[in-house]
C-alpha cells in the first residue's frame, strides 16, 4: 500500500485545524455566559460538579462514546476508529487552551456576550467542515450517532437531533441534583442548535470546494 505523504500532511493539518477551531468555538460559548451547545452541556456540567477542567471532562465523554461506539458495532467496528483516543485528548487540550484565551476577553456587557454566542457558533461550524472535509475519523460524538444511524437504520440528522436532545436533558438533570440550578443551558444552546448548522451550510457552500482543491493538489498525478 503507498501512502501519499504530502496528502496525509494535509489531511492532518486540516483535521487540527479544524479541532481547534471548534475548541475556540466552545470557548466563546463559554464565555458568552449565554448557554452552550447540546453537545458541549454535559461536559460542561460534569466540570462544574466536579471542579475538572471543560477540557478533561470533554475527554472523559469522549472516551464514553467511543466505548458506546463498540457496544453498538461489535463487529462492525474498525479499529481505525482508535485514532479518536488521539482525537479526544487532542480536543479536550486545545478546549482548556482556548477557555484560558478568551478568558482575558470582557463579558460585562450584553452586546459582547451575544457577539461572542455568534462568534463561537460560527467557528463550530467552521471547525466542524474543516475536519470533515479530511474523511479521516469521526469525532467520537458524532461516531456514536454515526454508529446508531448505521445499525438502526435511522436518518443521520433524525439520530443526531435525538442525541443532542438526550445529552441537553441529561446534563440538565445533572445540574438540577448536584448543583441545584440549571447550569450551562440558555439563550445559546437553542442559537446553538439551530445556528450551527445553519452557518455550516454557509460554510459549506463557499468554502468545501476551495478544501477539496487544497486537499487534491498533494494527489499524484
Amino acid at each position: 500500500m503507498i501512502i501519499n505523504r504530502p496528502l496525509l500532511i494535509k489531511k492532518l493539518v486540516l483535521f487540527t485545524a479544524g479541532i481547534f477551531v471548534m475548541a475556540l468555538g466552545v470557548a466563546f460559548s463559554v464565555r458568552s455566559n449565554l448557554g452552550v451547545s447540546p453537545v458541549t452541556s454535559l461536559p460542561f456540567v460534569l466540570a462544574n460538579i466536579t471542579g475538572v477542567t471543560l477540557g478533561t471532562t470533554t475527554i472523559a465523554v469522549y472516551l464514553l462514546n467511543m466505548l458506546l461506539q463498540a457496544l453498538i458495532l461489535r463487529r462492525d467496528y474498525k479499529l481505525i476508529n482508535l485514532f479518536q483516543i488521539a482525537a479526544s485528548f487532542a480536543f479536550g487540550y486545545f478546549t482548556d487552551a482556548a477557555v484560558w484565551l478568551v478568558s482575558h476577553l470582557p463579558d460585562t456587557h450584553i452586546a459582547l456576550r451575544i457577539l461572542y454566542l455568534a462568534f463561537g457558533i460560527a467557528c463550530v461550524a467552521l471547525g466542524i467542515l474543516l475536519y470533515i472535509t479530511t474523511k479521516t475519523i469521526a469525532l467520537p460524538t458524532d461516531g456514536t450517532v454515526q454508529a446508531i444511524s448505521l445499525k438502526g437504520g435511522f436518518r443521520l440528522h433524525n439520530v443526531k437531533m435525538v442525541y443532542d436532545c438526550v445529552s441537553t436533558a441529561l446534563a440538565i438533570l445533572l445540574s438540577f441534583l448536584f448543583l441545584r440550578n440549571i447550569d450551562g443551558i440558555g439563550f445559546g444552546t437553542i442559537a446553538a442548535a439551530i445556528g450551527v448548522g445553519r452557518m455550516l451550510g454557509v460554510f459549506t457552500r463557499f468554502l468545501q470546494k476551495p478544501l477539496e482543491r487544497f486537499l487534491a493538489s498533494g494527489q499524484a498525478a
